[in-house]
Protein backbone atom coordinates (compact mmCIF):
# COMPACT_ATOMS: atom_id res chain seq x y z
CA UNK A 1 0.00 0.00 0.00
CA UNK A 2 1.64 3.70 -0.58
CA UNK A 3 1.62 6.13 1.89
CA UNK A 4 0.69 9.80 2.31
CA UNK A 5 3.32 11.56 3.97
CA UNK A 6 4.12 8.50 5.99
CA UNK A 7 0.28 7.63 6.56
CA UNK A 8 -0.83 5.18 4.94
CA UNK A 9 -3.29 6.05 1.31
CA UNK A 10 -6.50 4.68 0.64
CA UNK A 11 -6.78 2.02 -2.82
CA UNK A 12 -8.43 2.67 -5.89
CA UNK A 13 -11.92 3.06 -5.71
CA UNK A 14 -13.44 0.18 -7.58
CA UNK A 15 -17.00 1.74 -8.99
CA UNK A 16 -20.25 2.74 -7.67
CA UNK A 17 -20.26 0.38 -5.16
CA UNK A 18 -17.24 1.19 -3.42
CA UNK A 19 -18.45 2.47 -0.12
CA UNK A 20 -16.45 6.06 -1.00
CA UNK A 21 -18.19 6.65 -3.94
CA UNK A 22 -21.74 5.50 -2.31
CA UNK A 23 -20.47 8.28 0.34
CA UNK A 24 -20.08 11.25 -2.31
CA UNK A 25 -23.20 10.74 -3.58
CA UNK A 26 -25.06 10.91 -0.58
CA UNK A 27 -23.42 14.07 0.25
CA UNK A 28 -24.03 15.51 -3.34
CA UNK A 29 -27.50 14.34 -2.31
CA UNK A 30 -27.93 16.21 1.21
CA UNK A 31 -26.30 19.02 -0.32
CA UNK A 32 -29.16 19.17 -3.18
CA UNK A 33 -31.97 18.73 -0.67
CA UNK A 34 -30.96 21.49 1.32
CA UNK A 35 -29.16 20.10 3.89
CA UNK A 36 -25.44 21.18 3.10
CA UNK A 37 -23.33 21.87 6.73
CA UNK A 38 -20.87 24.56 5.26
CA UNK A 39 -17.31 22.47 5.54
CA UNK A 40 -19.06 21.16 9.18
CA UNK A 41 -21.13 17.99 9.11
CA UNK A 42 -19.80 14.47 8.46
CA UNK A 43 -21.14 11.09 6.41
CA UNK A 44 -19.79 7.99 7.63
CA UNK A 45 -20.38 4.17 7.04
CA UNK A 46 -19.42 1.20 9.14
CA UNK A 47 -16.39 -1.21 7.54
CA UNK A 48 -18.24 -4.60 8.22
CA UNK A 49 -15.73 -6.87 10.02
CA UNK A 50 -13.53 -3.71 11.67
CA UNK A 51 -13.79 -1.67 14.55
CA UNK A 52 -13.45 1.14 11.53
CA UNK A 53 -15.76 3.26 9.45
CA UNK A 54 -15.01 5.73 6.42
CA UNK A 55 -16.06 9.17 6.98
CA UNK A 56 -15.52 12.48 5.11
CA UNK A 57 -13.39 15.57 5.84
CA UNK A 58 -13.81 19.19 6.06
CA UNK A 59 -15.79 20.60 3.01
CA UNK A 60 -18.57 21.06 1.23
CA UNK A 61 -21.00 18.64 0.86
CA UNK A 62 -21.12 18.93 -3.29
CA UNK A 63 -17.66 19.12 -3.78
CA UNK A 64 -16.93 15.49 -2.36
CA UNK A 65 -15.05 12.59 -4.26
CA UNK A 66 -14.77 9.18 -3.21
CA UNK A 67 -10.38 10.44 -3.15
CA UNK A 68 -11.66 12.32 -0.30
CA UNK A 69 -12.98 10.24 1.94
CA UNK A 70 -10.87 8.23 4.67
CA UNK A 71 -10.67 4.74 6.78
CA UNK A 72 -10.92 5.68 10.10
CA UNK A 73 -10.82 3.05 13.48
CA UNK A 74 -13.06 3.34 16.37
CA UNK A 75 -9.79 5.08 18.14
CA UNK A 76 -9.82 8.11 15.46
CA UNK A 77 -6.52 6.44 13.85
CA UNK A 78 -6.38 7.24 10.52
CA UNK A 79 -5.97 3.18 8.64
CA UNK A 80 -6.43 4.41 4.89
CA UNK A 81 -5.98 8.22 3.88
CA UNK A 82 -7.81 10.18 1.85
CA UNK A 83 -6.41 13.20 0.00
CA UNK A 84 -8.22 15.31 2.56
CA UNK A 85 -7.90 15.13 6.19
CA UNK A 86 -10.82 13.46 8.10
CA UNK A 87 -13.07 16.00 10.05
CA UNK A 88 -11.74 16.37 13.66
CA UNK A 89 -14.94 16.55 15.02
CA UNK A 90 -15.68 13.06 14.23
CA UNK A 91 -15.86 11.01 18.01
CA UNK A 92 -19.07 10.43 17.95
CA UNK A 93 -19.32 8.56 15.29
CA UNK A 94 -17.12 5.55 16.90
CA UNK A 95 -19.34 5.93 20.42
CA UNK A 96 -22.41 5.16 18.50
CA UNK A 97 -20.96 2.60 16.33
CA UNK A 98 -19.69 1.03 19.83
CA UNK A 99 -22.82 1.32 21.09
CA UNK A 100 -25.44 0.32 18.24
CA UNK A 101 -24.15 -3.12 16.79
CA UNK A 102 -27.13 -2.44 14.07
CA UNK A 103 -26.29 1.05 12.78
CA UNK A 104 -23.85 0.81 10.14
CA UNK A 105 -24.46 4.69 8.84
CA UNK A 106 -24.43 7.81 10.98
CA UNK A 107 -25.13 11.15 9.36
CA UNK A 108 -24.60 14.91 10.79
CA UNK A 109 -26.04 17.75 9.16
CA UNK A 110 -26.62 21.22 10.41
CA UNK A 111 -30.06 21.50 8.10
CA UNK A 112 -31.45 24.90 8.78
CA UNK A 113 -35.07 24.05 9.02
CA UNK A 114 -33.98 21.31 11.94
CA UNK A 115 -31.54 23.71 13.25
CA UNK A 116 -33.89 26.62 14.27
CA UNK A 117 -36.21 24.21 15.30
CA UNK A 118 -33.67 22.94 18.33
CA UNK A 119 -33.61 26.55 19.57
CA UNK A 120 -37.45 26.42 20.39
CA UNK A 121 -37.30 23.46 22.60
CA UNK A 122 -40.32 21.91 21.44
CA UNK A 123 -39.97 18.43 20.18
CA UNK A 124 -40.36 16.94 16.72
CA UNK A 125 -44.00 16.72 15.92
CA UNK A 126 -46.67 14.88 13.97
CA UNK A 127 -47.50 18.15 11.72
CA UNK A 128 -46.95 16.25 8.40
CA UNK A 129 -47.55 13.16 6.69
CA UNK A 130 -43.56 12.23 6.16
CA UNK A 131 -43.07 12.43 9.67
CA UNK A 132 -44.81 9.71 10.67
CA UNK A 133 -41.26 8.01 9.91
CA UNK A 134 -40.10 9.70 12.81
CA UNK A 135 -42.65 8.59 15.36
CA UNK A 136 -40.87 8.03 18.68
CA UNK A 137 -37.73 7.59 16.97
CA UNK A 138 -35.88 11.43 17.93
CA UNK A 139 -34.28 12.36 20.56
CA UNK A 140 -33.48 15.79 21.90
CA UNK A 141 -29.96 16.45 22.69
CA UNK A 142 -28.08 19.54 24.46
CA UNK A 143 -24.45 20.42 23.23
CA UNK A 144 -22.32 20.96 26.17
CA UNK A 145 -19.10 23.23 24.57
CA UNK A 146 -17.09 22.85 28.12
CA UNK A 147 -17.36 18.30 27.27
CA UNK A 148 -14.15 17.12 26.53
CA UNK A 149 -15.31 15.12 22.64
CA UNK A 150 -15.10 11.32 23.64
CA UNK A 151 -17.28 12.08 26.33
CA UNK A 152 -19.88 13.92 24.64
CA UNK A 153 -19.41 11.25 22.18
CA UNK A 154 -20.38 8.67 24.66
CA UNK A 155 -23.38 10.79 26.15
CA UNK A 156 -24.77 11.24 22.90
CA UNK A 157 -25.35 7.51 22.06
CA UNK A 158 -26.28 7.36 25.44
CA UNK A 159 -29.32 9.99 24.73
CA UNK A 160 -29.92 8.15 21.57
CA UNK A 161 -30.37 5.19 23.06
CA UNK A 162 -32.29 2.70 20.44
CA UNK A 163 -33.82 5.32 18.19
CA UNK A 164 -32.66 7.07 14.84
CA UNK A 165 -32.32 10.57 15.19
CA UNK A 166 -31.17 13.54 17.79
CA UNK A 167 -31.93 16.87 17.79
CA UNK A 168 -28.93 18.93 18.53
CA UNK A 169 -29.89 22.41 20.21
CA UNK A 170 -28.63 25.23 18.44
CA UNK A 171 -27.09 23.08 16.02
CA UNK A 172 -28.33 20.67 13.62
CA UNK A 173 -29.19 16.81 13.74
CA UNK A 174 -27.60 13.45 13.74
CA UNK A 175 -29.27 9.96 11.88
CA UNK A 176 -27.99 6.68 12.29
CA UNK A 177 -29.49 3.36 10.28
CA UNK A 178 -28.56 -0.04 9.42
CA UNK A 179 -27.76 1.33 5.42
CA UNK A 180 -26.27 4.73 4.05
CA UNK A 181 -29.25 5.01 1.62
CA UNK A 182 -31.97 4.89 3.88
CA UNK A 183 -30.27 6.99 6.30
CA UNK A 184 -29.52 9.60 4.39
CA UNK A 185 -33.28 9.72 3.06
CA UNK A 186 -34.31 9.92 6.48
CA UNK A 187 -32.24 13.11 7.27
CA UNK A 188 -33.78 14.95 3.55
CA UNK A 189 -36.83 13.89 5.25
CA UNK A 190 -36.44 15.17 9.22
CA UNK A 191 -35.51 18.26 7.32
CA UNK A 192 -38.77 18.70 5.42
CA UNK A 193 -40.77 17.90 7.82
CA UNK A 194 -38.97 20.43 10.24
CA UNK A 195 -39.72 23.09 7.60
CA UNK A 196 -43.72 22.07 7.48
CA UNK A 197 -43.57 22.09 11.60
CA UNK A 198 -42.13 25.50 11.55
CA UNK A 199 -44.56 26.67 9.39
CA UNK A 200 -47.57 24.91 10.88
CA UNK A 201 -46.82 25.98 14.42
CA UNK A 202 -47.06 29.75 12.99
CA UNK A 203 -50.30 29.37 12.08
CA UNK A 204 -51.35 27.40 15.12
CA UNK A 205 -51.64 24.17 12.87
CA UNK A 206 -52.11 20.79 14.50
CA UNK A 207 -50.85 17.40 14.88
CA UNK A 208 -51.75 14.27 13.28
CA UNK A 209 -53.62 11.89 15.41
CA UNK A 210 -51.85 8.42 16.80
CA UNK A 211 -54.07 6.34 14.34
CA UNK A 212 -53.24 8.33 11.17
CA UNK A 213 -49.50 8.18 12.17
CA UNK A 214 -49.45 4.71 12.57
CA UNK A 215 -51.31 4.40 9.14
CA UNK A 216 -49.05 6.63 7.41
CA UNK A 217 -45.79 4.93 9.05
CA UNK A 218 -47.13 1.38 8.12
CA UNK A 219 -47.46 2.18 4.29
CA UNK A 220 -44.53 4.25 3.85
CA UNK A 221 -42.28 1.42 4.52
CA UNK A 222 -44.15 -0.92 3.02
CA UNK A 223 -43.96 0.84 -0.17
CA UNK A 224 -40.24 1.71 0.25
CA UNK A 225 -40.34 5.32 0.28
CA UNK A 226 -36.78 6.07 1.50
CA UNK A 227 -35.36 3.77 -1.21
CA UNK A 228 -37.35 4.93 -3.86
CA UNK A 229 -36.13 8.58 -2.99
CA UNK A 230 -33.16 7.26 -2.93
CA UNK A 231 -33.15 6.23 -6.44
CA UNK A 232 -34.58 9.00 -7.79
CA UNK A 233 -32.60 11.43 -6.43
CA UNK A 234 -28.93 8.92 -7.67
CA UNK A 235 -30.75 9.53 -10.96
CA UNK A 236 -30.79 12.75 -10.67
CA UNK A 237 -27.17 13.00 -9.77
CA UNK A 238 -25.67 11.44 -12.92
CA UNK A 239 -27.14 14.46 -14.84
CA UNK A 240 -26.42 17.08 -12.04
CA UNK A 241 -22.95 15.99 -10.93
CA UNK A 242 -20.53 14.28 -13.64
CA UNK A 243 -17.51 15.05 -11.94
CA UNK A 244 -18.64 12.43 -9.06
CA UNK A 245 -18.95 9.81 -12.02
CA UNK A 246 -16.06 11.00 -13.85
CA UNK A 247 -13.84 10.00 -10.88
CA UNK A 248 -15.05 6.47 -11.08
CA UNK A 249 -12.04 4.23 -13.22
CA UNK A 250 -12.76 4.32 -16.85
CA UNK A 251 -13.22 0.70 -18.61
Amino acid sequence: MTTISGRPASTPVTGEDDPRFRIAAARRILHREGLDSQVGGHVSLRVPGEDAFWVTPFQYFDETLPEHVSKVGFGLEVLEHGTLEPSPGINFHASIYRARPDVNCVIHTHGFHMSVLTTTGVPFGMYYDYSSLFHEDVEYFKDDPTMVPSEEGELMAKVLGEKRALLMSHHGSLHVGSSLETTSIEAVLLELCSRYQLAAMAVNGTELDEQTVRSYRHAYLKYGLREQMWEANYRRLRRSDPDLFESLPQS
